[in-house]
Formats: C-alpha cells, structure tokens, sequence
C-alpha cells in the first residue's frame, strides 16, 4: 500500500501546551496502521489561532511521524513562535545540480507551479526553438510524469545522453531559470512569497524577474541568448578552492580570475582548463585543498568578458524597471541599486564579474529575523549560508529546503510539504486549499 506523506501541524496558546500537544499526538500515531495514517488529511485544513505558538512534522508513515515528534530533531520538526518572520528572502541558485527528473513530483501534485513552467517552457519553445520538456522529463526518468518502470538497456542510453544534455550550457541556464521562477510563483500563489530577493550567479536574473526589473518574456529572452553566446566561448574550467582571497592572490590575474567568494574560507577561481589544471597543482603542491567544478566554460571570468558588449547590446533593447522588492547583488555583495537594475551594463558585466555570495548571505543574516528560502535543488547553498559567521544561532531553523539533491532520499511531495510546513511554523498563513488541489 503506497501512502503519500502527510503534513500534521498543532498550534497551542503556549509552549507548555505544545509540548503536552505533541507528546498526545505522538502516542495517538503509535497505534495507527498505514491505513488509519492513509485516512488523514494529506494537509491541514485551517489556520492556527492569533498569538498562538505552533509545530509543523511531514512524514510518509505513522511511525516517522509519532517517532519524529518524539525526538523534536528542528532538521525534521519545526516550530515557531507567535508572529511572522518579517525578512522572508527567496534565494536562487545556480546551475550545476539540476537532473533528469528535477521538478517532476512538483509538477504532478502543485498545479501552480505546473501552469508557470508549462508557461515558461512554451516561451522557450515557440519564441527560441527551445524545447526543455524533454530534456527535463524524460519518458525514463524515475520521477518523470508517466514513468512506467525500470528502464530496459536502450533507455539507459538515452538516459545518460539526457543527463549531459541537461549540463549544456544552452540547456541549462534557461532550464533552472525556468524551474525556479515557476516554484518562487507557485509559493507566492500560496500565500509565502518574498519580501526580499537575491540569487547565485544566473539565479540573480531569475531574483529580479521575480521582483518585476523584467517581464517573464523578455527575462527568458536574455537568458537564452547569455547561454547561447557563452556557448559559443572556447572552454574554460572553473576551480573551488577552500581558501579566504588573501592566500590566492599570486595566483591572480592574467588568465586566472577570482570567480566566487563563498565564505571566508571557500574561494572559486575560473579560467582557460590549462591555466587551471596549473593553478591546481601549485595550490595543492602549497597545501591547499581543491577541486575542480562539473562546468564546461570559464563563467565569471576575463574569458567572458567579450560577451559584455552584445549582451549590453541587446539589454538596451529590454524594458528594465527598478525592482518592486529588495534585491541583493551578486557584483556588490549588498543591495541592488535602482540604477543598477535599469542599467543594460550591470547586467551585461555581471557575467564576468566576482560572485561575492559571502557578502549577500551576510546581508541576509543582518536582516529583522530572517528566513531563507533556497529554490534550487541540494543543500549546496544553505550549507555556505549556515557556515557564515553572520548567521544567527537559531540559523538552522532559518533555512528552507525547496528542491532534493539528485541523490537525496525524500521526494519533491515530502519536501514541499516539510517547506510549507517551515513556512507556516515561523508564522505564514498558508493557502492550505491552493496546496491541497494537487
């Protein structure tokens, strides 16, 4: 018997209340058989009472539930005062993580976020001759709509030649541009949109259509034509080194440019391959640890800077507005400037200038009590936003997980429950029968 998971909430005029609340609810789910549990509500039906203090657990069985109550681990239990959080920051990722089969469970049981991707992908198709369905959903794929069991030999083929598809620049960043612009619209329709944005390199274009700088169709049409210019640049290579800027500096200029600074001690360097490859041997040789990145070009480098003009060339021709909502910038580390947004040369120079990423997720942690959303898939970003030393004490409880890593064990369902539930225990008032549709 399949049993989908379910998300249970209890809310409580006190903290006291709440405890003796869900030790009740974990014994009541200790005597419940699958049935029983398949019975429940997959999501709650109403809102908890003003200045109430509350807890959020989604699980697939009665026994991780009652046994996750029992423990109150806050990685798989949340719980949340009276109020809302008032920093609410969507945080959008990179490319590099994305999969086969990425987003499937979203798109079978959020229709909201099946419409906007549905709506991204059919601009894609009909204006750029870009047809990401396939790509994303493979027929083969274990999470893809109509999958209909184990592949035979030939599928396996195709599903690697998927796999290295979904890496190709051209496919890539529009692809992830895409995902995460349908799943930040799809929890806005939810009642938990952002009040703050920021992004990860590509992600900084997918922040600032969200915050209205760009309508949908001409934000697709600049992602797609940043992928394809890059395309076209002779490969590159691109190296993390876990390292602070200082100790990499004889090491810089020329051909070799600081790409990222993730953390104090977490450094990107991007480059021509054999300028890299060199660079890696003389960190290691000095006791550095290394290692190079799954990418095919050079991004945010001297080897892109050529494709500054065209693309100025073409934002010229763009309707660019000033952000509706704070905005944080890649190219600063701190907020985006109205004058930036609107500027066809920030956007154009950010391709080839320094993420400095330790900068924004600083930013995001001086914020009045702040709660990340991270829409992209992994814990890749939430990991560098932890180990920042701005974060808070409670900054594990501050992090929202949207998406699974490819090989994570909890499904696109599971984890968009446990999100909601986050959300609603740090005081969001969620459309509960906007989710319960799907």
């Amino acid at each position: 018997m399949t049993v989908h998971p379910r998300l249970l909430t209890l809310s409580a005029p006190t903290s006291e209340a709440l405890e003796r609340a869900t030790d009740e609810l974990a014994g009541q789910l200790e005597s419940l058989d699958d049935a029983g549990f398949a019975g429940l509500p997959a999501v709650p039906a109403g809102q908890a009472p003003p200045g109430s203090v509350r807890r959020a657990v989604a699980a697939s069985t009665a026994a991780d539930a009652a046994r996750r109550l029992r423990k109150r681990d806050p990685r798989r239990v949340s719980t949340g005062g009276p109020g809302s959080r008032s920093s609410r920051v969507f945080l959008f990722s990179g490319v590099g993580d994305q999969y086969p089969g990425l987003g499937a469970g979203l798109y079978r049981c959020l229709p909201a976020f099946r419409e906007e991707l549905d709506r991204c992908f059919g601009l894609l198709a009909t204006d750029h001759n870009l047809d990401l369905r396939p790509v994303l959903f493979p027929p083969d794929a274990p999470a893809a709509p109509g999958d209909s069991g184990p592949p035979g030999l030939a599928a396996l083929f195709d599903r690697r030649e998927t796999a290295q598809e979904i890496h190709r620049t051209v496919v890539a960043q529009p692809l992830m541009f895409s995902l995460q612009y349908a799943l930040a619209r799809a929890l806005t329709s939810l009642g938990a949109g952002p009040t703050v944005l920021a992004g990860y390199s590509i992600g900084e274009y997918a922040a600032a259509c969200i915050a209205g700088v760009l309508p949908l169709d001409h934000a697709l049409r600049l992602v797609t034509c940043r992928a394809r210019l890059v395309d076209e640049l002779p490969g590159g290579a691109m190296l993390a080194v876990m390292a602070g800027p200082e100790p990499l500096r004889p090491y810089l200029g020329g051909p070799v440019s600081l790409a990222a600074l993730n953390g104090p001690g977490q450094t990107v360097l991007s480059g021509p391959v054999e300028e890299i490859e060199r660079t890696a041997r003389q960190l290691t040789d000095a006791g550095l640890a290394c290692r190079r990145l799954a990418t095919s070009h050079a991004f945010h480098s001297a080897m892109t800077e050529p494709l500054t003009e065209p693309l100025e060339k073409l934002l010229g021709t763009l309707p660019l507005r000033p952000p509706a909502l704070p905005v944080l910038s890649n190219v600063t580390g701190t907020w985006l400037r109205d004058e930036e947004a609107t500027s066809p040369a920030y956007w154009a120079g950010q391709l080839s200038r320094t993420i400095r990423f330790a900068d924004e997720v600083a930013e995001v942690w001086r914020l009045p009590d702040p709660l990340l959303v991270v829409l992209g898939p992994g814990q890749a970003l939430a990991g560098l936003a932890l180990q920042n030393p701005n974060r808070p004490a409670d900054a594990a409880r501050s992090v929202v997980q949207t998406l699974p890593g490819q090989f994570e064990s909890r499904t696109e369902r599971e984890l968009l429950l446990t999100a909601t539930g986050q959300l609603w225990a740090a005081g969001v008032e969620i459309d509960w029968h906007g989710l319960r549709e799907g």
